[in-house]
This record gives C-alpha cells, structure tokens and sequence, in this order.
C-alpha cells in the first residue's frame, strides 16, 4: 500500500507503508534544483517516525550532472543515513544513470545499509527482510 506525497512530471514521492519507505521515483530529466527539491522532499518525509528505508526508484531516470552527484554524496547521503536503516535503489535502464547511481553510493560503503536493484518488486523484498 502506499500514498502519494507528491508528483509532478518527472518525479513522483509516496510512503509505501508495506516497506516503511519514503520512495521517489523519476521519470526523465530535472533540473539541479528540481531535482535536489525532490531528493529534500524524499529526504524530509523520511524524518517521519513511520519511515524506516529509503526507496529510490531510477528505472527511467534521466542523468544526473556530476555536481548533483557530489551534492547527493556529500551533504544528502550523510543526513539521509541518520534518518534511514536501509537505502535501495532500483537501477536505471540507462548505462550512464546507472553508473552514476553506483559512484554516488560506493563511496559511502561501510557507512550505509544499502542495496542495488534491477526491480522494485526485488528491493521491496529486500527491505522487508
């Protein structure tokens, strides 16, 4: 089960009370502060005390500027860790997407709980466990 928070055209963000997650999910291209609005959004609906995980959703994302990576890595990722036991991202379909996912979470191993995805269906699984 899960209800929407927000949606606009290339982001969407639900609880999904299933899995105790704050999901978001993006479909093309945002702009930098679009896309770090949507990233806060996600972030602040996970201060929530029903909120447990983080579910990212990427499988149609568009790219990400390498500072909108750094911004995720550095400032995002460290506060979301205090607020989140597990953080799984689905990945995109998109090779570049996906590279970029992968770069911004690797260098946070060891510090985060986190797992990467070719379904939804599988990181829901994951973060039930």
């Amino acid at each position: 089960m899960s209800t929407l928070v927000s949606q606009s055209e290339n982001v969407s963000i639900e609880e999904q009370i299933d899995v105790q997650a704050a999901m978001i999910t993006f479909h093309g291209s945002l702009k930098s502060e679009d896309y770090r609005a949507a990233m806060l959004a996600n972030y602040d609906l996970c201060k929530q005390p029903q909120i447990n995980n983080w579910l990212q959703n990427n499988i149609d994302a568009g790219l990400l500027s390498l500072e909108d990576q750094k911004w995720v890595s550095e400032s995002l990722i460290p506060k979301a860790a205090q607020e989140v036991e597990k953080i799984a991202v689905v990945v995109s379909k998109d090779v570049f997407r996906k590279f970029a996912a992968k770069n911004i979470l690797d260098k946070q191993k060891g510090k985060l709980n986190f797992q990467y995805f070719n379904s939804l269906e599988d990181a829901k699984a994951w973060l039930k466990a």
